[in-house]
């Protein structure tokens, strides 16, 4: 009986270590992706969008709430939340000049409160484009129906806020009047409050990564996502506590602008924990790493053929004048899916012939002049190299495979990709 306890044991800890390892791998080319993909700048940008729909999408919360008598309490909830984020100062003055503008905004009748629903639905078509950005996929076709379906998604999510603050304004009250006289059990009832609060925001980055891409996440790969995004936003956020609560002389410099101040800096954390939560699940489910991209089911021919022709292309509008080459002509001239192209993108990327030119990484341009990208570095990259001496070959697998590459790709000598455009 112990020998079957031990084993089963030895089992679930080889799975647990195993898993932990994969999940290291992941972490590994996961923050190999972010400078790629220029997360920061996309982190950067929503805090730019954020802001502008901040004012709007609170006028609007505060309007939806009115309707269904709960808008003290999420008046109150906010105001813990910043207090406890910001410091009770600037926390307090920020609540302040939220409710001022938002009762300036509400007096402007139902045209600025659907004006201000539009303004919240392009936020949420901000997160959706970024989102495909970094899954690779092309966002749905149809500005009715993402209209429709953004407006749908605020919608529900209001219903779920007015359903949780009314849930917790219940069990507030039934707390304090069945729990008065147990400070042990009140305390625990405090407790439980943080751990709904850790579980909506696991819900809302699963959400966002499983819903948003237009591609077939899988519950796995999102929750993966998601569990680190909330573990590393709760970490940021005590680091984020103490670091303002040790700076109050910023207050006393910029008085109630230094809440705004602390207030873009969260979101840039938040925005940018987000974007790296969503890295972390397209690495996980698609494993876009060297091996795979060497080891995919097409043939070489078709690797070589396809990566050289995107490379020309490239290459010929970079040198006709015409500037870099966008995501859509390279799909539309190769006829490839944006995944599988963007397979020979970093490919090429990292063999340091291709460039990125802007933060979406959606146009390209040559990464070295024409005449020093050699056409049997190109070649080598796509297919491979043993880099090995004949002296070297152990098997017969490897003498074909070192044969092939000595009369056929260095067959190429010094031919470039200039020499190639000029024979077309």
């Amino acid at each position: 009986m112990d020998e079957k306890k031990l084993e089963r044991f030895s089992g679930v800890l080889g799975r647990f270590a195993a898993w932990w390892k994969d999940y290291v791998n992941v972490l590994v080319l996961s923050f190999t992706r972010i400078a790629r993909d220029n997360v920061n700048i996309m982190a950067s940008g929503m805090v730019y969008s954020t802001l502008i729909a901040l004012v709007p999408a609170i006028t609007f919360l505060f309007a939806f709430f009115s309707m269904f008598g709960v808008l003290q309490p999420f008046i109150d909830l906010l105001t813990h939340f910043l207090v406890e984020t910001l410091g009770i100062e600037d926390g307090a003055s920020l609540v302040k000049m939220l409710e001022f503008y938002t009762v300036n905004a509400m007096s402007l009748g139902v045209a600025g409160l659907v004006s201000f629903i539009i303004t919240s639905i392009l936020l949420i078509n901000k997160i959706y484009m970024v989102m495909n950005r970094i899954f690779r996929t092309q966002p749905r076709s149809g500005t009715l129906k993402r209209f429709v379906t953004f407006l749908t998604f605020l919608i529900v999510s209001a219903f779920i806020i007015v359903l949780l603050i009314a849930a917790n304004s219940k069990l507030s009250a039934w707390a304090e009047s069945t729990l008065a006289d147990n400070d042990n059990l009140l305390k625990q009832h405090t407790g439980w409050e943080s751990f709904l609060v850790i579980l909506s925001v696991w819900a809302v980055l699963w959400a966002m990564i499983k819903f948003l891409p237009n591609a077939k996440i899988r519950f796995r790969s999102a929750a993966v996502g998601a569990t680190t995004g909330c573990v590393s936003v709760l970490i940021a956020s005590e680091i984020f506590q103490y670091v303002i609560k040790s700076t109050v002389s910023y207050s006393v410099i910029y008085g109630s602008l230094a809440s705004i101040l602390f207030v873009l800096l969260y979101f840039y954390i938040v925005w940018y924990i987000v974007m790296v939560s969503s890295e972390i699940t397209y690495v996980h489910q698609f494993r876009p790493d060297r091996g795979q991209l060497k080891g995919r089911p097409e043939s070489p021919l078709s690797q070589i053929t396809e990566g050289m022709n995107l490379l020309l292309i490239v290459a010929e509008r970079y040198r006709s004048g015409k500037g870099a080459t966008g995501e859509k002509e390279l799909t539309r001239k190769l006829a490839v899916p944006t995944s599988k192209l963007y397979g020979y993108i970093n490919c090429l990327e990292d063999g340091g012939f291709l460039l990125a030119v802007n933060a979406q990484r959606s146009a390209f341009v040559p990464a070295l002049p024409l005449d020093r990208i050699l056409v049997r570095d190109v070649v080598s990259l796509l297919y491979g190299s043993l880099k090995k001496d004949k002296d070297d070959v152990v098997t017969l697998g490897e003498a074909v495979a070192v044969e092939l590459e000595d009369k056929g790709i260095r067959g190429f000598e010094n031919i470039n990709i200039e020499n190639l455009l000029e024979r077309l």
